[in-house]
């Protein structure tokens, strides 16, 4: 029986950091690195439904990622003495 790679890369979402997981996030990162046009082009190839969902799965890490962004300004802020109230006070007051 053989997959398709949209199947391959749902395996291997589930796997931890294993060579074929950052092989694929190694493809991801390529694809970014793409014109628009030949992404456009890749992607009509590609049937709607599994490029929703791949839009939505890219939507889902996107917010988790958000996350990680914030926490770590809130930890220079901290270094640089500057607390999450005075933060708060400042964007208030602009």
């Amino acid at each position: 029986m053989s997959m398709t790679t949209y199947e391959m890369a749902r395996i291997l979402e589930q796997l931890d950091e294993t060579p074929e997981k950052v092989m694929f996030g190694k493809l991801l990162s390529e694809l970014g690195n793409q014109s628009s046009e030949r992404i456009r082009s890749a992607a009509k190839q590609v049937p709607v439904p599994v490029l929703r969902d791949l839009v939505y799965q890219f939507e889902q890490v996107i917010d988790s990622r958000k996350y990680e962004q914030v926490e770590t300004m809130a930890k220079n802020l901290a270094a640089q003495g500057i607390s999450a109230e005075e933060l708060l006070d400042y964007l208030s007051k602009k």
